[in-house]
């Protein structure tokens, strides 16, 4: 009988006895969250580890053969970035413009590229003045009278 007359307690929905919703308890779904990520984040820790651990033993498996080709591969790309530079710097000095604005891969290619961007870019020359500093401030109209009155007016005859 004193169960009757005890209140229900909250159910597994968190809901009260009168169908009333209560809120969540956000500090403990915050605390849950954050150990389901830690628990993530040492699994990702580890996957990292047993990664570099993979491609050091892939790297130490490589036959000799293997090893001394990708040596090669590299001094070759090495060589053709160095080529190229020296391509550039001489169409650059040539040309009179920067060598990092340069593209191509060949001569040629470098110089048509030069080419266009001065073309492209060249200043226009400035408009000619026959005599500079001194401008003809008539409309090609007579106007001795206009003149001739200012002067009277001013009374500078």
């Amino acid at each position: 009988m004193a169960e009757e007359n005890a209140t229900p307690t909250e159910g597994a929905a968190g809901t009260e006895p009168h169908g009333e919703e209560q809120e969540p308890d956000y500090k403990a779904l915050y605390e849950a969250e954050k150990a389901h990520s830690r628990k993530w984040e040492k699994q990702a820790k580890a996957n990292r580890t047993a990664a570099d651990e993979l491609a050091k033993a892939q790297e130490a498996g490589k036959t000799a053969e293997e090893q001394i080709a990708d040596l090669k591969k590299r001094l070759d790309e090495k060589e053709k970035a160095e080529q190229r530079a020296k391509l550039a710097a001489k169409v650059a000095e040539k040309k009179g413009i920067p060598a990092d604005l340069i593209v191509g891969d060949d001569e040629d290619s470098m110089n048509e590229w030069a080419d266009k961007m001065l073309k492209h870019f060249q200043k226009k020359p400035a408009p000619k003045v026959e005599k500079p500093g001194k401008f003809d401030r008539s409309d090609g109209k007579d106007d001795s009278e206009m003149r001739g009155f200012a002067r009277q007016l001013l009374g500078k005859e």
